[in-house]
């Protein structure tokens, strides 16, 4: 097992760069913060560094990849037919948290690409991250840094949780200001569309190019055996060890089925939380609740963290109240479907909450053997 070397940024910058930038040059894997979440980065243009990445994170070989830039010349040389739209959205959004996806020139290896004709872009905001680039020299593709299907990470010390022995340099550049990654954005023909939400928010799109289509696929998945056209979008993704459901609805009637679920929960000698709004706590009565922030921007930023914390506190079964498909809320519930392998509940109707109890009657309750589904 390697030894995986982490840098202060605040304390140890010109090493960190120094390290992080021979380890992208010499074809090896960097784990680098930015303002989304922290990403695993590799040489973009090597082939056998990128199929690293693969291998590290346990990644799907169909679920491209973005290439990270620091200079606006670099589109042209990884990408062609780039419209007069695209060149709009990214003089509009760029650096930010914002990733273009554009016809691929064909210069990076179609491991980046998942087997597409497409390439995806984004400039980070993050200063270190852009650096770092420069530094390098390098064009780099970058993933978020968790294991395959676990939540995103924003610190580095989750990232070390993930990839102590597995990757050689870490740069820590403190927790990241957004916390859920890039927005997706396919700006090929037409309409541009939002393949997944982030920072960079439907309305916000919509106000530059006068129009913008989400994808069916951010709320509902891809089709079986389907190549996503974007990172993020396959059926589970940033999940923790509990199960995760979704209650949508209005007002009380949220947080009465919530609490009837929670309680049926520790009937069964389970664990579960609920996941809110700072402003919801009171009205759990003394349950256990983690709140998520007072905003939609505080619950994006604490979001991954909060599903990390779960799996560390032995949590069994987290209860999410879901919040509105405006702004940033449409990406919040676009990771919280996913989590929750989209396992919704309307709590306006009744036969919904009461299928979702049967269903822990049926996988928790003991059998005439002793035994019980859960697994």
């Amino acid at each position: 097992m390697m030894k995986t070397q982490v840098f202060d940024l605040e304390t140890q910058y010109e090493a960190g760069m120094a390290a992080a930038s021979r380890e992208l040059q010499q074809g090896g894997l960097v784990i680098f913060p930015t303002e989304t979440v922290y990403g695993i980065g590799a040489d973009a243009e090597n082939a056998d560094a990128v199929a690293k990445i693969y291998e590290v994170k346990g990644r799907p070989s169909n679920n491209p990849l973005i290439a990270h830039i620091w200079d606006f010349a670099q589109v042209e040389r990884i990408a062609r037919d780039i419209s007069p739209l695209a060149w709009k959205l990214m003089r509009a959004f760029w650096p930010g948290p914002f990733t273009i996806v554009l016809q691929s020139s064909g210069l990076l290896p179609p491991v980046v690409s998942g087997g597409l004709r497409t390439i995806a872009v984004r400039m980070p905001e993050s200063e270190y991250a852009r650096n770092l680039l420069r530094q390098s020299g390098k064009i780099v593709v970058a993933p978020s840094a968790n294991l395959s299907g676990k939540p995103s990470t924003t610190t580095a010390a989750q990232c070390l949780d993930d990839f102590a022995g597995k990757v050689p340099v870490i740069l820590d550049g403190g927790p990241c200001r957004v916390g859920l990654e890039s927005t997706v954005c396919q700006v090929t023909v037409g309409v541009p569309v939002i393949l997944r939400p982030g920072g960079v928010t439907a309305e916000m799109i919509r106000a530059v190019a006068g129009s913008v289509e989400v994808s069916h696929a951010v709320l509902h998945g891809v089709a079986p055996g389907e190549n996503a056209p974007s990172p993020g979008m396959m059926y589970k993704h940033y999940a923790p060890k509990a199960k995760v459901c979704i209650v949508q609805g209005g007002g009380m009637a949220i947080a009465n089925a919530v609490k009837s679920m929670y309680d049926k929960e520790e009937e069964f000698c389970r664990i579960p939380c609920i996941f809110c709004m700072e402003e919801r706590i009171g009205l759990y009565d003394g349950r256990r609740v983690r709140s998520l922030g007072k905003t939609p921007e505080e619950v994006a930023s604490s979001l991954f963290g909060a599903l990390r914390e779960a799996d560390k506190e032995g949590i069994d079964a987290i209860y999410f109240e879901g919040m509105e498909h405006t702004g940033i809320g449409l990406a919040i519930a676009n990771r919280m479907i996913r989590a929750a392998g989209f396992d919704v509940v309307d709590a306006g109707k009744e036969e919904e909450v009461e299928k979702h109890i049967a269903g822990m009657h049926r996988k928790y309750m003991p059998k005439p053997d002793g035994g019980s589904d859960a697994g």
